[in-house]
């Protein structure tokens, strides 16, 4: 399993920080821009459950960090 780092404000922001994870990669993932994927990983907007389930599969993001 990969690693948490401890960012309550950004939960997504500190398991790709922890990762070694470039928010680059995950806005290739799901197809959106830097900037859109930006506002997802700050919560400012929701990812879709598609995108959840995306993330997941292919970068082990534990789901209840979307939830956080």
């Amino acid at each position: 399993m990969k690693s948490e780092t401890n960012n309550t404000q950004y939960p997504i922001a500190g398991f790709l920080k922890g990762n070694g994870i470039k928010q680059q990669e995950v806005a290739d993932i799901i197809g959106k821009t830097l900037a859109t994927t930006n506002r997802k990983i700050r919560g400012k907007t929701d990812f879709t459950v598609a995108e959840i389930k995306i993330l997941h599969m292919n970068l082990q993001i534990p789901i209840e960090l979307f939830f956080k």
